[in-house]
C-alpha cells in the first residue's frame, strides 16, 4: 500500500505551489529579517495553515479545518484547492472548492468523478488506498488523522490524535489495522459495551420507578405485585357482580343516556350564556346630536334649495326612529337568548334529578355504594399493577439482555484475546523497532512497547497500545514518543503491508535541540538506506540553525525545503485574524 502527494496548489492562485517528493520534505517558518523585532518572528506564517488545505485536500471535513476559519475576502469565493498525489500506483488529482466543500472532485488517471457528498468521496479513497487489504477498515479519514496527526492533539498520547479541547475517545482501530489486526472483532466489542452500557442505564430508570426511587427492595416487588393481583380481581370481581344484575344493567343503560342528555344541554346553556355576555357588553349605539342634525341640515338646504321637502322636525323623529329600532332589536335578542338559557337550566335540573334518583336505585341495593367513587378505586389499582407488573416484565427481559450481552462481550473478547496471541511476533516487531530507533535518538534502549487488554467489565477501552521511555510523562518526551511510535509504525517490517510509507508531523519538535537533531539525523539514514516513505515535517527554521552551521545535522535542509514562509512572506500572502479562532496551530 503506498500514498503519496506531488503537488497542493489553487485555482485561481492564492499561494505558490508547493512540490512534494520521496524521503524528507521541510515546510519552513524563517526570518524575515534579523535586524528587526518584527522581522525575526517565525509564528503565524502559515506552515500550520499549509497543512490545513493538505487535510482539505484529503477530505477533511470543512468545519473541522483552519480553511473554514479564514474570514470572507481574504480566499475567493470560487476557488479550487488541488492536490495532485498518486495511491497505489494511481494517478489522482483532488479538486476541492470552497463553494461547495462536500462535492469535491477527483481525476483518477484523467477520468473526472464528481461527488454529491464528502462521504462518497472518502469511501471512493478509501477503496482505492485499501483495495489490496482485507474488508472491515474503519475509513480512509480515521486512517489519515493518525498518519497526519492534528497539532491541536499537542501530540500527548500515542493513540490520540484529536485535539485536547474535544472530548473524544481514542481510536485504536487504524492502529491495530497498520499492526495486522483484523479490526471486526475489535469494532464488534466496542458495540457491544455500547449496547451494554446503554442496558444498565435502562435498567437503573426500570429499578428508580419500580422501587420507587429506593424506597422498597427490588426483591420484595414480585411479592407486593402477587397481592395487588390479588386485590384486583376481588374488585373487578365485584363490578362484574353489579353489572350481572339485570336490574343495573337497564339502570346503567338509562344513566348512559341520561348523562348524554345532559352534556348536550350544558353544551348548548353554555353557547346561549356566552351570546348574552356579548350582547351585554357591546357598547351603546352612537346617538347623533341635534346640534350636529341641525348643521347638516341646513347645509344641505342652502346646497339645494327647493329640492329639499322635508322639514328639521321630520328629520328629527326619523332619527328617533332609527335609534328606537336599533334598541328593540338588540332588546329582543336579549330577553330571546335569557328565556332560552331559563329554558335549559330548568331542562338540566330536571334530567339532573332523574340521574340521581337512577343512582340512588343502585346505591340501595347494596353491591356497590358510591358507583363513581369505587369505579376511581378500580381503574386506579388496574392502571397500578398493569402498569407495575408490565415494568417487572420489561425489568427482567432488560436484565436477561444483559446477561446475553455480557455472554458475548465475553466472546468478542475472547477473539480478541487470541488475536494478540497471534500477534505476538508483531508485538515483539514493534518492540524491537521502538528499541531500535530509541537507542539510535536517545542513546539507550530503555523502551518498551506493548499490546495491552482490559478485561474488566466496567472498561470502556478494552485494548491500549504502551510505549514507555525514560523520563516519559513530560511535554517533550511525550512529543518524542509520539515521533519513535509513528516512524517505529512506518518502518517496521510487520507493517510494511499494510502502512502507506507516509507521514505527516506539524510542529511535533518542541524538544530538546540534540533530540531534534538526532530525530532529523535518523530519517535521514533511512533514506539513505534506500528506505521508500515520504515524510513531511513543519519547522521553524531557527530550531536547527546553530546546528546546520555546526554541521550536526546530516540533512540537508535546503535540499528538503519545499516552503518557506516568513512574517513578510506568508503562506497566502496575507495576514489575517482567524474567526472563532481556538488554540494556536502555529
Amino acid at each position: 500500500m503506498m500514498l503519496r502527494l506531488h503537488r497542493l496548489w489553487s485555482e485561481p492562485q492564492c499561494f505558490k505551489p508547493i512540490h512534494f517528493g520521496s524521503g524528507i520534505n521541510l515546510i519552513l517558518g524563517e526570518k524575515a529579517d534579523a535586524t528587526r523585532s518584527q522581522g525575526r518572528k517565525v509564528n503565524g506564517v502559515g506552515k500550520s495553515l499549509s497543512v490545513e488545505f493538505l487535510h482539505f485536500a484529503l477530505l477533511r471535513k470543512f468545519e473541522h479545518t483552519r480553511v473554514a476559519r479564514i474570514p470572507e475576502g481574504i480566499l475567493p469565493k470560487d476557488l479550487y484547492v488541488i492536490l495532485d498525489l498518486t495511491i497505489n500506483d494511481e494517478a489522482l488529482q483532488v479538486r476541492r472548492t470552497l463553494s461547495h466543500p462536500e462535492q469535491p472532485t477527483i481525476l483518477r488517471n484523467g477520468t473526472s468523478v464528481a461527488f454529491s457528498n464528502l462521504e462518497e468521496a472518502t469511501r471512493f479513497m478509501g477503496d482505492l488506498l485499501l483495495s489490496r487489504q482485507p474488508s472491515g477498515f474503519t475509513s480512509f479519514r480515521s486512517l489519515m488523522s493518525l498518519l497526519m496527526r492534528d497539532e491541536e492533539s499537542e501530540f500527548s498520547d500515542i493513540l490520540k490524535t484529536t485535539p485536547t479541547d474535544k472530548n473524544v475517545p481514542a481510536n485504536p482501530l487504524p492502529h491495530l489495522f497498520l499492526l495486522g489486526f483484523d479490526v471486526a472483532p475489535y469494532r464488534d466489542l466496542l458495540s457491544i459495551i455500547k449496547e451494554l452500557d446503554q442496558q444498565t442505564r435502562t435498567l437503573g430508570q426500570f429499578k428508580a420507578e419500580l422501587t420507587r426511587n429506593g424506597q422498597e427492595q427490588l426483591q420484595d416487588i414480585a411479592a407486593e405485585l402477587n397481592k395487588e393481583q390479588r386485590d384486583v380481581e376481588i374488585i373487578q370481581q365485584g363490578l362484574e357482580e353489579l353489572r350481572a344484575e339485570p336490574a343495573f344493567a337497564q339502570v346503567e343503560k338509562d344513566l348512559n343516556k341520561l348523562e348524554e342528555q345532559l352534556s348536550e344541554l350544558r353544551a348548548e346553556r353554555k353557547s346561549t350564556t356566552f351570546q348574552i355576555e356579548q350582547i351585554r357588553s357591546l357598547p351603546e349605539p352612537e346617538v347623533i346630536d341635534e346640534t350636529d342634525i341641525q348643521i347638516v341640515y341646513d347645509r344641505v338646504r342652502a346646497g339645494l334649495g327647493a329640492l329639499v321637502t322635508k322639514s328639521l322636525d321630520q328629520a328629527r323623529a326619523f332619527k328617533q326612529e332609527i335609534e328606537r329600532f336599533q334598541g328593540s332589536l338588540l332588546t329582543e335578542e336579549l330577553h330571546r337568548l335569557e328565556k332560552t338559557e331559563r329554558d335549559l337550566t330548568a331542562k338540566i335540573r330536571q334530567l339532573s334529578q332523574e340521574h340521581a334518583g337512577l343512582v340512588s336505585q343502585v346505591d340501595r341495593r347494596g353491591a356497590l355504594k358510591e358507583l363513581s367513587a369505587g369505579l376511581r378505586v378500580a381503574m386506579h389499582k388496574h392502571q397500578d399493577y398493569y402498569r407495575r407488573a408490565a415494568l417487572l416484565k420489561q425489568y427482567r427481559q432488560f436484565e436477561q439482555k444483559k446477561e446475553d450481552l455480557r455472554s458475548e462481550r465475553q466472546r468478542a473478547f475472547d477473539a480478541l484475546r487470541k488475536q494478540q496471541q497471534d500477534h505476538r511476533d508483531v508485538e515483539a516487531t514493534m518492540n524491537d523497532e521502538v528499541l531500535t530507533i530509541h537507542e539510535r535518538i536517545m542513546g539507550n534502549r530503555h523502551a518498551s512497547f506493548a499490546i495491552k487488554l482490559n478485561s474488566s467489565a466496567t472498561a470502556k477501552v478494552p485494548l491500549s497500545l504502551h510505549l514507555r521511555i525514560a523520563d516519559d510523562g513530560s511535554h517533550s518526551i511525550e512529543r518524542t514518543k509520539v515521533f519513535l511510535y509513528d516512524c517505529a509504525l512506518m518502518f517496521a517490517s510487520c507493517t510494511q503491508g499494510r502502512h502507506p510509507r507516509f507521514l505527516v508531523h506539524d510542529n511535533l519538535f518542541d524538544v530538546d535541540q540534540d533530540t531534534l537533531v538526532q530525530c532529523l539525523n535518523f530519517l535521514q539514514e533511512q533514506a539513505d538506506c534506500g528506505e521508500d516513505f515520504q515524510y513531511i515535517l513543519t519547522l521553524n527554521r531557527e530550531k536547527i540553525e546553530v546546528e546546520e552551521r555546526a554541521k550536526q545535522i546530516k540533512l540537508d535542509v535546503q535540499g528538503a525545503n519545499r516552503a518557506s514562509f516568513t512574517k513578510a512572506a506568508p503562506f497566502l500572502g496575507i495576514r489575517y485574524q482567524e474567526r472563532n479562532r481556538g488554540s494556536s496551530r502555529e
